[in-house]
């Protein structure tokens, strides 16, 4: 039997919880130990997950036992801590959106490639079950060939909640990088395509910000139908929601990944069908660990993660001008 991959979680925030669960239910995989700046966070994880902590990055990469980097830090840190994890000879798991800009996406495949090691970017919203049985659906081909897609998604912003890096575009934040990137990636990967251009409006509309938080985006798909992304960030007496709907020619089937909702029109209206549950993150994590061992293909290249930002951009710089603007 294999020995087990060390992962070392570099960000003991919000997304660690989701990251430590992912290693646990991974076969192949093992808790390494965790790196944060903030001593009281990371102190905590490492209490109660019984592994080793360390508050400076590069002693981490050093003494931890690992092959892989889980990487959970404010969006801005994406490139450089990856940079310095594959200098470090260590495979990345780098949650979305892979970084801040395209050229950083740029110079992480660069490195990537030149000291050989698997990059993983965490579009998890495709390995939802839900998500996976709309591919299926719309692949088989017995709903017809794909006329377009609406994926919408409100939700309150959560002001009060949010980390200073969130509300400053500089650093990452916002709602397009945040969910904007979940949206193309799951709607373009259930349809089985890229985008080739976009048009689009980003825009601060329910809070003082230095970011976003109302989305619309017309995606203009290279397989010739098209999509919209609709999300808001809304301040208050809003209603959650979170689907995407695909129009067919023979058929439509909407879903939603964090409900586990999958639905096929049938007579009229939409008739759910049952799905079992996945958890997303172990989804992701086995598969990287496949790819290092060799016993499967990377789902998520590099490539493709700097395919999303350089839509999320390109619908950034469309907001700006006004105008459609080509996919990079």
């Amino acid at each position: 039997m294999a020995e087990k991959l060390g992962v070392l979680i570099l960000g003991a925030g919000r997304v660690s919880k989701g990251h430590a669960l992912a290693i646990k239910e991974t076969p192949g995989a093992r808790l390494a130990g965790i790196f944060d700046i903030d001593q009281g966070r990371v102190g905590a994880f490492g209490e109660q997950h019984g592994c080793p902590t360390w508050t400076d990055l590069e002693t981490a990469l050093r003494e931890a036992e690992a092959q892989i980097v889980m990487i959970g830090l404010p969006n801005h840190l994406h490139a450089p801590t990856m940079i310095t994890a594959a200098e470090a000879g260590k495979h990345i798991f780098v949650e979305k959106p892979m970084a801040n800009t395209v050229e950083e996406c740029d110079q992480m495949i660069a490195v990537a490639e030149r000291v050989g090691v698997k990059v993983l970017v965490a579009h998890s919203q495709r390995f939802f079950a839900s998500t996976v049985r709309a591919k299926e659906l719309v692949q088989g081909g017995s709903l017809g060939k794909p006329v377009f897609a609406t994926d919408t998604w409100y939700k309150p912003f959560g002001l009060d909640t949010r980390l200073p890096w969130f509300l400053d575009r500089a650093q990452g934040g916002g709602m397009w990088l945040m969910n904007g990137a979940h949206m193309i990636d799951r709607t373009c990967w259930v349809l089985d395509t890229e985008v080739v251009a976009v048009k689009a409006s980003i825009t601060t509309q329910f809070h003082d910000i230095k970011t976003d938080d109302a989305n619309m985006a017309l995606l203009q798909l290279k397989n010739g139908s098209y999509a919209t992304i609709v999300h808001a960030g809304y301040s208050r007496r809003g209603v959650d929601k979170c689907e995407v709907e695909i129009t067919c020619t023979e058929g439509m089937l909407r879903f939603d990944s964090y409900s586990n909702r999958l639905a096929v029109a049938q007579d009229g209206q939409y008739a759910p069908e049952e799905i079992t549950r996945l958890n997303p993150f172990a989804e992701e994590l086995k598969n990287l660990v496949g790819a290092i061992n060799g016993t499967e293909e990377l789902r998520i290249t590099p490539q493709w993660g700097r395919h999303i930002m350089a839509v999320l951009e390109a619908c950034e710089e469309s907001s700006k001008t006004g105008r459609e603007v080509q996919v990079r």
